[in-house]
């Protein structure tokens, strides 16, 4: 294998290292062994002559990010790609457990505490228990609450004006 064989052979391996990387979970090792390849590969492209060592480094600086963007953007919408890593799902309010709608309507209701909001806790609206969060500070346990808002599955709400807080 003369010269010209060897380089062939370094770049061959170094794009095969790099493309097991997608497939085998190595934490990065297999991308420093890829890279150090393709450093040996420029390095001895560059005993050939000097042109084509600068070529090869331009070469795989401009061609090894367009390759990682490429397939970044790519490999989502392949078969393969579908497979791997698939849809992110969509959260219903079934998925929440609580009604977001029977929450929104919530805005505006005074209540109590049931227990310390520090900042998260539970408050009772005329006999119904909600999971509530408090919008400032803490809230200590028997104190009026009024809603101002929802906060993913849990009731936004302030101490009202005049209620002891912790």
């Amino acid at each position: 294998m003369g010269e010209f064989g060897i380089i062939a052979l370094l770049y061959a391996i170094a794009l095969v290292v790099l493309l097991a990387e997608i497939f085998i979970p190595s934490h990065g090792i297999l991308t420093v062994a890829g890279l150090g390849f393709l450093v040996a590969a420029v390095v001895k492209t560059f005993g050939i002559s000097t042109s084509a060592g600068v070529g090869a480094t331009l070469a795989c600086i401009v061609l090894l990010p367009t390759a990682v963007v490429i397939a970044v953007k790519l490999w989502p919408h392949t078969p393969m790609g579908r497979l791997i890593s698939p849809d992110n799902p969509v959260v219903t309010s079934k998925d929440v457990g609580v009604d977001v709608d029977t929450l929104r309507s919530m805005i505006g209701c005074v209540g109590r505490s049931v227990s310390p909001l520090r900042p998260s806790g539970i408050c009772d609206f005329d006999g119904r228990r909600f999971p509530c969060v408090a919008e400032m500070g803490m809230i200590g346990r028997g104190v009026e609450v009024h809603v101002v808002g929802v906060k993913g599955s849990n009731l936004a709400v302030v101490a009202k004006t005049g209620s002891a807080r912790v």
